[in-house]
């Protein structure tokens, strides 16, 4: 990918480059990452599942993740996570505390 496409068209491609490549890897360790934004020449991920949290998450981001983006995006030198849920996630919590349940 020799030129920056722009920020909606280059999510995409990265989304669609994590669903090809990346979750393949770390499903087989029963986690996930999903693009959350790119901010210049940062990526900015969300660790699902079982990378979540994980004592080997900055050797997976790092050495598996940051090498692999790079590669095919050669623009992103910088990949960071975020620690907040889903957006998912959050409307579900918030429908179970608001909806008098708890």
């Amino acid at each position: 990918m020799s030129e920056r496409p722009n920020t909606e068209e280059l999510l995409d491609k990265l989304s669609e480059f994590f669903d090809a490549d990346i979750n393949q890897y770390l499903g087989e360790h029963g986690g996930a990452a999903e693009v959350v934004d790119v901010e210049g020449n940062e990526l900015i991920i969300r660790l699902l599942g079982e990378c979540r949290g994980c004592l080997s998450m900055n050797d997976t981001v790092n050495g598996v993740i940051k090498k692999k983006v790079h590669a095919v995006f050669p623009f992103i030198e910088k990949v960071t996570v975020t620690d907040d849920v889903s957006p998912e996630v959050y409307e579900m919590a918030k429908s179970l505390f608001t909806g008098g349940k708890y």
